[in-house]
């Protein structure tokens, strides 16, 4: 199988690392379009080892699936210049937000069309994937790159707000937990650690609102905690985030 990859930023390059450590695609079989000539050079080394190019119909010529992972907008600039022949047969799979199969079909022609929302944990094959109906194949790799699973068009976006952009959102988290572990006179080293491994912890654990009734127990430290967040409306505040960020894209 040889992969096109148009863009080789965090989302291209996250797309490329999980597609070696899957074994879907080895050595040569990765083709990038890039204009950076830094990202091309990261492209083109260890461990990727990919052909990369600024010709984009080179690299559509060279794929058999073709993942598009820039920003809309350049996008767009590269459309004026595509052979829509050479797409002809290719299975084009966007991962542009806020980019309609209205538009994608004005800017690409009649191709078998594809739209997805990963999470850049793709690169280590732990990611999330919603995707639209594809063929097989697509489909079979994103099932390689984490949980996959298929929704209708009209909710793609809603996935990106709540599993790609929901990875900043837990880190952001994340961070507070370790901030306040340093207010509180602990290393940043050490606020880190236990942070993270405090999070591992309770995902570990799952049924999330169990281990909060296991931890909070009445008239306890952890149920003063609680409280103080719900008095703070910590869920609507992450509800809203979320929602932000959909609208953002919608």
């Amino acid at each position: 199988m040889k992969i096109g990859i148009v863009g080789f930023g965090n989302l291209g390059s996250a797309l490329a690392s999980g597609l070696l450590k899957s074994g879907l695609v080895g050595a040569g079989g990765i083709f990038v379009c890039e204009n950076s000539p830094q990202a091309r050079a990261i492209a083109e080394a260890e461990p990727f080892c990919a052909y990369a190019s600024e010709d984009i119909n080179a690299v559509i010529g060279l794929s058999d699936i073709v993942f598009l992972t820039v920003k809309s907008h350049v996008f767009e600039e590269l459309t004026s210049v595509i052979d829509r022949r050479g797409l002809s047969g290719k299975t084009v799979v966007s991962f542009m937000a806020g980019v309609s199969f209205e538009r994608l079909y004005s800017l690409v022609g009649e191709v078998t069309l594809v739209r997805a929302m990963p999470s850049l944990a793709i690169a280590s094959c732990e990611g999330v994937v919603g995707y639209t109906s594809a063929p097989r194949e697509v489909a079979e790799i994103f099932g390689k790159l984490g949980y996959a699973f298929e929704t209708v068009p009209e909710d793609i976006e809603k996935v990106m707000a709540f599993a790609s952009c929901g990875l900043g959102f837990a880190a952001y988290l994340i961070d507070a937990f370790a901030s306040a572990g340093g207010m509180m006179g602990f290393s940043p080293e050490t606020s880190a650690h236990v942070a993270a491994l405090t999070f591992k912890n309770a995902v570990d654990r799952g049924h999330f609102r169990d281990t909060v009734s296991a931890v909070a127990t009445p008239g306890g430290a952890t149920e003063q905690g609680v409280l103080h967040m719900d008095e703070c409306g910590v869920y609507d505040i992450v509800a809203r985030a979320m929602r932000s960020a959909y609208e953002r894209m919608a």
